[in-house]
């Protein structure tokens, strides 16, 4: 059967639609995941550092020294004065809160990489069933309504 130029368009704004189904459909799955176990999709980095005091008290040291840093100077250095440490129960409540910020942004970053996808699914699917009955009725050689 011989296919028109408009049909071949068609076709191919049908299978494209049809793989941006498929992609964002997998993304969807991932960010409902993310929704429902946000402790499961947050980068290792964060997870290894918020399990103990000292993996954090390391992680935030290194990021405080670094942004003390002078970096006009043509030799950058570390200030002379270390952060001192706080006590271990300091230290447990704000490695807690950090961790509660770290799953609050993931979480938030998934409802709104849900709602876009929502979107794309939603122009994927009236794309492809308005090009998929355009197929259908030139292939019956009916006009379509």
């Amino acid at each position: 059967m011989k296919k028109t130029a408009i049909e071949i368009y068609a076709l191919i704004i049908c299978l494209g639609a049809m793989i941006c189904l498929a992609v964002n459909m997998g993304l969807m799955i991932y960010n409902v995941v993310s929704l429902v176990k946000p402790d499961l999709t947050i980068s290792d980095h964060q997870y290894t550092t918020h399990q103990n005091n000292n993996n954090y008290w390391q992680d935030q040291s290194g990021r405080s020294n670094i942004s003390r840093m002078n970096i006009f100077a043509p030799n950058p250095q570390k200030d002379s004065n270390p952060i001192q440490r706080p006590t271990e129960s300091e230290l447990t409540k704000q490695r807690l809160d950090s961790y509660q910020n770290v799953i609050a942004i993931e979480k938030r970053s998934a409802t709104r990489d849900l709602i876009f996808e929502f979107i794309v699914i939603l122009i994927s699917t009236i794309l492809f069933f308005t090009h998929w009955r355009f197929v259908l009725h030139r292939k019956q050689g009916v006009k379509p309504v």
